[in-house]
């Protein structure tokens, strides 16, 4: 299967049509800048905020319980038989989705990184940018998540014990979300390195690395988004500014787009209806594309950084978007039609937004940088 084509795509205007709103439902005040995307289960909101607190929500915005960690929480918690799976600052923890009491928890013994750049430090950063974080894969029993030590662990979930680990090459730190699928497993490193491993045997099956010689920048290169599979292919996002689309069987590259600005396709990919969505950085846009061939189908430009995975259903693709150089200035929450990509409505925020919303039947549910999670009625 060889489909070796690269696709260059200006930006193009949508006008809009206002035939549909989001507005306001709730808003709740947490104690910190929120980068994790809510998990929603059991009528119950859960998320963790960049000040370690971990907080259970009901659908009307009340708190039910909260959990105190001390450290750092930017990925999406994952639900585990009843139970909530979550990192911060290097410790996983899995507690009782009811009361938020702790089952175990699993410390990866690591320093956190803290960048450092004249008199400013980001705590628990690689880099200023570095907002994304392994979400949990949880199958057969084990909890599959990346660290910042350069592996993928295996937890045992009824005990957290590591049972199988996968290491990426030196170390490179895994922010990216583990895939499973037919008993392979699939991530990528900050270096830009695509892994598949086997998980009967857990021998590296292949091995693929995303961009050719040296990193442009500093900052280049580093697969960060969850994974996709479809029709043989494997999906992701990475601070790179071609979107690489991989043969699943053997890692080789398939199709390729290049951004005209040279911006990160970072965004978690989400295919529908044989469509493939998915955010770009400073290219500020959503794209559409046919995800057999990579031909585009439509871009929107919202003007602001998309780090985030849209939502997507039969009417609507709805995404979260921020400033990335500066969190503080203005995010939105864009709603388009789906297959014309057409802005139909959006709500802006005071902050950035750059978690990724989450829906429940017609509520939208997102954090912000302003470290309240915000919930929408679609109407």
């Amino acid at each position: 299967m060889k489909r070796l084509m690269t696709f260059v795509l200006g930006l193009t205007y949508i006008t809009c049509s206002f035939a549909q709103a989001l507005s306001l439902d709730w808003s709740f005040q947490t104690s910190d800048r929120i980068l994790a995307a809510s998990l929603i289960q059991d009528e119950t909101i859960f998320v963790g905020n960049e000040g370690g607190d971990f907080y259970a929500l009901d659908l009307q915005g009340n708190e039910k319980w909260k959990i105190e960690t001390g450290g750092n929480i930017q990925a999406k918690a994952t639900w585990v038989d009843g139970n909530v799976f979550f990192e911060s600052a290097n410790v996983f923890y899995l507690v009782n989705a009811k009361n938020g009491k702790q089952i175990w928890k699993f410390n990866t013994g690591m320093e956190p990184f803290i960048f450092k750049y004249e008199e400013r430090e980001w705590p628990y950063k690689i880099d200023p940018f570095d907002d994304k974080r392994s979400i949990a894969t949880y199958h057969s029993g084990i909890i599959y998540v990346g660290s910042g030590d350069g592996n993928v662990y295996g937890l045992n979930a009824s005990n957290g014990l590591v049972v199988k680990t996968y290491p990426a090459d030196e170390n490179a730190p895994v922010r990216s979300s583990p895939f499973v699928k037919d008993d392979r497993l699939y991530f990528g490193d900050w270096e830009g390195m695509v892994y598949c491993y086997s998980l009967d045997s857990d021998k590296l099956i292949w091995k693929k690395k995303t961009y050719r010689g040296e990193k442009p920048y500093g900052t280049f290169g580093g697969v960060v988004s969850e994974f996709l599979a479809y029709d043989g292919l494997l999906f992701f996002g990475a601070r790179n500014y071609m979107l690489n689309v991989l043969d699943i069987e053997t890692g080789e590259k398939e199709w390729t787009y290049t951004d005209a600005k040279k911006g990160w396709v970072i965004g978690d990919p989400v295919i529908y209806k044989d469509t493939l969505y998915i955010g770009g950085s400073d290219n500020y846009s959503m794209l559409a594309f046919d995800p057999i061939i990579g031909r585009p189908i439509w871009s929107q430009n919202g003007g602001k950084n998309i780090y985030t995975k849209p939502i997507v259903t039969e009417e609507w693709v709805i995404y979260t978007a921020g400033n990335g150089y500066n969190p503080k200035d203005s995010g939105a929450i864009f709603l388009l039609n789906r297959k014309s990509g057409e802005e139909i409505a959006r709500f802006d925020v005071p902050e950035g937004t750059f978690s990724s919303p989450s829906m429940f039947k017609n509520l939208v549910v997102f954090g912000c940088y302003d470290g309240k999670i915000y919930s929408l009625k679609v109407e």
